[in-house]
């Protein structure tokens, strides 16, 4: 397993005082077969997919790549993000490869964010860790909308070992299957969406250029 170090990001915790050391681990290894090709290099507004979520990972956590194309290491290296390179096709491998960059970083959580999904806020990113903190740091939290369950999640350190058992296709959520105790955090519906197909790329980068456009007129009114 080849490990790509960069930037190390030590959490200090949101406006509201509360500090802990989290990681966050974006998951990018997956093969794109609904899209067609490596969809962490599709091109959303000008920039790589990859690029765009890890631009949108939370401020403050340890921020890793887990992924097996040389491909977004690359596109991490040139971010100063740090980054696993492992060589195993399995969601399981991906879960243990980013996990493991963080054993002994103390982590009292880690957030898995998909590497096709960045919308997620950082009002949802900062709501996710208060919940998270508000329940002692060890229940799952994870965004929903209208109640439905998606991603990213937040784990509590108490189930790295859990994670770390995993095996085969298997990610985070099977274990949360037969839990009562995860806390869902609401998000606006367009947070959730994600790169499975050419439309979701489409959608997700009208969306981008939409905000950007709408940025540029309210920096020209305030000039």
């Amino acid at each position: 397993m080849q490990v790509s170090r960069g930037a190390s990001y030590g959490y200090d915790g949101f406006g509201g005082g509360i500090t802990m050391r989290l990681g966050c681990a974006i998951m990018a290894s997956g093969e794109g077969k609904r899209f067609g090709s490596n969809k962490m290099l599709a091109d959303i507004y000008g920039e790589p997919l990859i690029a765009r979520t890890i631009d949108s990972a939370p401020r403050g956590f340890d921020v890793v790549v887990s992924t097996r194309w040389p491909e977004v290491a690359q596109i991490c290296e040139d971010k100063h993000c740090p980054c696993v390179l492992h060589d195993g096709e399995l969601r399981s491998e991906s879960v243990r490869a980013g996990l493991s960059w963080g054993v002994e970083r103390n982590w009292k959580g880690c957030l898995f964010l998909p590497g096709d999904q960045p919308l997620v806020s950082a009002d949802s990113f900062e709501a996710m860790v208060r919940a998270f903190d508000e329940r002692g740091r060890k229940h799952p939290v994870r965004l929903a909308c209208n109640g439905e369950p998606s991603s990213p999640v937040l784990f509590p350190a108490e189930l790295f070992d859990a994670l770390m058992r995993l095996e085969g296709k298997d990610g985070g959520g099977s274990i949360l299957k037969d839990r009562i105790d995860v806390v869902l955090v609401e998000a606006r519906a367009y947070e959730l969406w994600d790169v499975d197909t050419a439309k979701g790329q489409r959608r997700i980068t009208e969306h981008i250029a939409a905000c950007s456009y709408f940025d540029r007129v309210a920096n020209c009114i305030n000039q």
